[in-house]
């Protein structure tokens, strides 16, 4: 089935997970160091083709790059910020989110992971991404493919996987 080449910035989205550190609700509050689940809402924005554009549009490719907008890396309301964590771990006593801060380098980054790609569109012996790609966003834990592309800003230009 043939899909949509994807193009710069076009969305990636998903979930991470990072390492936090704050407070806990108890009283007297104690510290809390932790695991906790974010949204990744990014786009590709880097390593885009200067060779090959559609609607001149660059294409993305498996050197390109995600990266998150700063409002989704800014405190309190972003929502890949510290204060906006879920399934927290440990999840006792429970961590106060106003107090979370993501301890991880890095953030915000995403890149494709080893089985994105279109293995019969290349550009310059690079694969070109395709809509649905995983991307290995930037988990604190290592954990890859937390997210995917989709292709949204152009559908009339397709490619079999």
């Amino acid at each position: 089935m043939a899909k949509s080449i994807v193009v710069e910035n076009d969305p990636v989205t998903g979930k991470d997970k990072h390492n936090v550190s704050g407070s806990t609700t108890s009283s007297p509050p104690t510290a809390y160091t932790g695991l906790a689940e974010f949204v990744y809402s990014g786009a590709l924005t880097q390593g885009l083709s200067d060779l090959l554009r559609i609607n001149d549009t660059p294409v993305a490719l498996m050197t390109s790059r995600s990266a998150l907008p700063p409002v989704e890396t800014t405190p309190p309301g972003g929502r890949h910020s510290g204060p906006m964590g879920s399934n927290f771990v440990p999840p006792a006593p429970p961590p106060q989110p106003l107090t979370l801060v993501i301890t991880d380098a890095g953030l915000g980054g995403g890149t494709p992971s080893t089985t994105a790609g279109s293995a019969l569109l290349t550009v310059n012996g690079v694969r070109v991404l395709l809509d649905g790609d995983p991307i290995d966003t930037c988990s604190g834990v290592g954990a890859p493919a937390g997210s995917k592309v989709s292709a949204t800003l152009q559908n009339f230009v397709t490619c079999s996987a």
